[in-house]
């Protein structure tokens, strides 16, 4: 079971305007995607990445990307420290990433703050520094950003940069969950499952799962499953938890593939197949290659 609160991924992205509505409104887009106009340079970047309206081009994409983002396009920004973090598009590289999240967030774009923040949690392009990551994190939540808030919120259940104190956590992560932020909903889960700063209340941690699961959080569909895995809302149904791993890793999360892969070698709340069962074990390694139990499990079977 999930005991600990993740930090929202570093893959935060700034809303974006309404999606490329075909070729000639992306070709205007380019045309005037300068260094002294880089306004539209994140939506003409967008649409190469996602192969809206023209073939799929990486690299073509960042190279807006870098234009929008040196005129001053805090969005183009973003896009380009997560494509350098992800390596899509242009070599890895996490100092170019933690970089570009820095100058987003001096360009008061809030989620550049919250990014650069988790870059200063792990290390990541920068010297660790969790005080400097915490502070990172208040500057994204007062300005609002859900994200910002869930790290804000992360940071003081672990004391990460401030002083423990989980109470003062679980008013942030409700209200970063109420804004639709699924790390938020699955972390408070957590909180209520455990009774860490409120009071233990498992129908409250099943709602707040099921919330981070509707927001395609996988980590609250596997926590789910769990509950009705382990009777712990009601009758033990197998059969019920199986649906939330294999929804939890419909969304690439490792450890609902792995509890999905043992439900089936197992023949619980579904069919036994040993076969299938390697595969979805195999499939969280692939997904997530730091989850032990998974690559422990998959080299016994090797």
């Amino acid at each position: 079971m999930i005991l600990g609160l993740a930090m929202a991924l570093l893959l935060a992205q700034v809303e974006v305007a309404e999606a490329v509505s075909g070729e000639a409104t992306l070709r205007e887009q380019e045309a005037a995607c300068t260094i002294s106009d880089g306004s539209t340079c994140e939506e003409a970047g967008l649409a190469y990445a996602e192969g809206k309206s023209v073939t799929k081009n990486l690299a073509r994409a960042v190279s807006y990307y870098g234009v929008g983002c040196e005129a001053g396009d805090a969005g183009s920004c973003i896009r380009l420290g997560l494509a350098h973090d992800t390596g899509q598009g242009v070599e890895k590289n996490a100092a170019y990433a933690s970089a570009y999240f820095q100058k987003a967030c001096d360009l008061n774009e809030a989620t550049g703050c919250s990014n650069i923040g988790l870059s200063y949690v792990f290390g990541q392009g920068v010297r660790k520094d969790e005080k400097r990551a915490a502070g990172y994190f208040h500057r994204a939540c007062d300005a609002g950003n859900s994200a910002g808030c869930a790290n804000l919120a992360t940071a003081y259940v672990k004391g990460i940069g401030v002083r423990r104190d989980r109470k003062r956590a679980a008013p942030i992560y409700d209200d970063a969950c109420g804004d639709g932020d699924g790390n938020a909903c699955f972390n408070l889960g957590v909180l209520y499952e455990k009774g860490w700063g409120v009071k233990r209340d498992v129908d409250r941690s099943q709602y707040l799962y099921r919330s981070a699961c509707d927001e395609d959080e996988g980590a609250g569909c596997a926590n789910l499953g769990l509950l009705y895995e382990k009777g712990k809302i009601g009758p033990h149904d197998s059969g019920k938890a199986v649906e939330w791993f294999r929804r939890g890793c419909d969304l690439s999360h490792g450890e609902s593939c792995f509890n999905l892969g043992k439900a089936y070698r197992r023949g619980r709340g579904v069919a036994k197949d040993e076969e299938q069962g390697i595969a979805f074990i195999r499939k969280a390694v692939e997904v997530d290659p730091d989850f032990k139990p998974a690559r422990r499990a998959l080299a016994r079977l090797s």
